[in-house]
């Protein structure tokens, strides 16, 4: 069976999609990799006559179902045809907007009933994809760019663009690999970034933007917290390998359910560059690769957030004295905008003791976990 990776480009109007979409097609098919495309289900519907506006409009609840029904077939149609190929044939599935996009056009009630008529959870379609692409909308920072006329299926004012845009962006806060590829850049950097992100999803060696992290004093967590209007939070107990890669295993749980990953870290002869690989896990697997281990695992509480069209982390280690919160930096001038409210201590990206490793390690040696700062 082929490598098959799978993942969302997402956004609000005019975010430079087609666009990327074109490069991405381009970009990976001369590095031999098979590339599908799984266009916008919406924008198909809509261009065909299934309007949920207008006259004879189908009713919203008809149409948001039929839409995610459609993206369901057309992935699992697509999976198909992947799999039919070489075994050694390197395959991207790139879809036009994922199956959670929908949550963002139907009221709470509704999209939690279209998941109960198809047998899922929400959780469910956060483990349908690898990563997840959010192009941030022209509305916001590069409005004399902001158009629809390259898109008859859009109507949306600027203002409407804009919200439209955060509903959207606030479907996916939680994903584990959530990119905010945002307009603080010219328009070609925008899209060098969204082919970098790709390449690190699947494990090329290429020069990364490093995750910054800070570390954050605990007792001003809980108020700054209260503060955030959009805020995912999940559990998370992590147990690391004795392998030099930094293998771990990763268990993220919401209220409703959980999800299972297999994860690798490797150095690389350059100190920029760093290779990571995820894969997603089914429980029985998980259990079995980790029921034998007699380590202690990290236990943490992970709270994501946006905050500036920047993806926040936020990590409240339970067995550790530790809050630590991640950012992705944006292209401009590596800039961070450190929300307020949180009381920020010291930087500690270039440190290896605030690595995850590093961590576990501290956990396991003479199971006191307490971090030595």
């Amino acid at each position: 069976m082929s490598q098959i990776t799978k993942i969302v480009l997402t956004g609000g109007p005019c975010a430079g999609k087609t666009t990327a979409l074109q490069r991405i097609e381009k970009e990976f098919t001369e590095k031999g990799y098979k590339v599908f495309i799984i266009g916008e289900s919406a924008t198909e519907l809509i261009n065909g006559g299934a309007r949920p506006f207008g006259i004879l409009s189908i009713p919203t609840y008809q149409f948001q179902k039929g839409i995610v029904g459609y993206q369901l077939y057309k992935e699992a149609m697509y999976e198909s045809f992947a799999m039919t190929l070489p075994e050694d044939t390197k395959c991207l599935l790139v879809c036009d907007r994922g199956v959670l996009d929908n949550k963002a056009y139907i009221d709470k009630d509704g999209f939690e009933q279209i998941l109960k008529e198809y047998g899922l959870k929400e959780i469910d379609l956060l483990t349908r994809y690898q990563a997840i692409l959010h192009l941030v909308t022209a509305a916001k920072g590069a409005e004399e760019f902001y158009t629809l006329e390259n898109n008859e299926a859009r109507s949306e004012s600027v203002e409407e663009a804009r919200n439209l845009d955060d509903t959207t962006l606030n479907c996916w806060i939680g994903h584990p690999n959530l990119h905010v590829i945002a307009n603080n850049q010219d328009f070609n950097s925008k899209m060098d970034q969204v082919v970098r992100n790709i390449h690190r999803e699947l494990g090329v060696p290429v020069p990364i933007q490093r995750q910054r992290k800070f570390l954050v004093k605990s007792s001003s967590v809980e108020s700054f917290l209260e503060t955030l209007a959009n805020v995912k939070k999940m559990r998370i107990e992590q147990i690391y390998t004795e392998d030099a890669e930094e293998c771990c295993f990763r268990k993220m749980s919401d209220e409703n359910a959980s999800m299972y990953f297999e994860i690798h870290k490797k150095d690389t002869s350059d100190p920029e560059v760093r290779v990571k690989t995820m894969r997603h896990m089914k429980e029985k697997e998980y259990l079995r690769r980790t029921a034998n281990s007699i380590k202690t695992p990290i236990l943490k509480d992970r709270y994501s957030f946006v905050h500036n069209n920047q993806y926040f982390t936020l990590d409240v280690f339970r067995n550790l004295d530790l809050c630590l919160l991640e950012v992705e930096p944006t292209e401009a001038n590596d800039r961070i905008s450190l929300p307020s409210g949180l009381v920020v201590l010291d930087e500690v990206t270039d440190n290896p003791s605030y690595r995850n490793f590093s961590l576990f390690g501290q956990i396991n040696q003479k199971g006191k976990g307490k971090i030595i700062k």
